[in-house]
């Protein structure tokens, strides 16, 4: 098997990071990190350079959108991918072609199936 792909997890939410983390990493393709404070996550971003940052669009003390926009015009990251997971669209209006700002989103409650298709979709995109 070769390198596991980096991801960050970005979202306020413990338990809903932990679970994504779980079936990220059950794959055995995955090396995933969390952040639940999103007014962290853009430091960790630069310093860790992860390939994907699923990316909570709303928390507490940060927007995720503005993070996106920082990752975007950062040109030391400018291959790290962006996907949203948000509850603002719900399972039965995502479609794959489906973006919020340019980037990918997932549906919250993230179904498994649904995340991991997404992840590996990516992936192999960008090969």
């Amino acid at each position: 098997m070769g390198q596991q792909r980096s991801i960050l997890i970005v979202d306020d939410d413990v338990d809903a990071s932990q679970m994504v983390k779980m079936i990220l990493e059950k794959t055995g393709l995955y090396a995933v990190s969390i952040c639940n404070r999103g007014g962290e996550a853009f430091e960790i971003i630069q310093n860790t350079r992860p390939e994907l940052v699923l990316l909570d669009i709303m928390m507490p003390d940060a927007d995720g959108t503005d993070i996106a926009d920082r990752i975007q015009k950062d040109k030391s990251l400018v291959f790290t991918k962006i996907v949203f997971m948000t509850s603002l669209v719900s399972q039965n209006e995502v479609s794959h072609q489906s973006v919020i700002g340019g980037h990918p989103f997932i549906a919250k409650p993230i179904s498994g199936e649904a995340l991991l298709q997404r992840v590996k979709g990516l992936f192999e995109i960008g090969r």
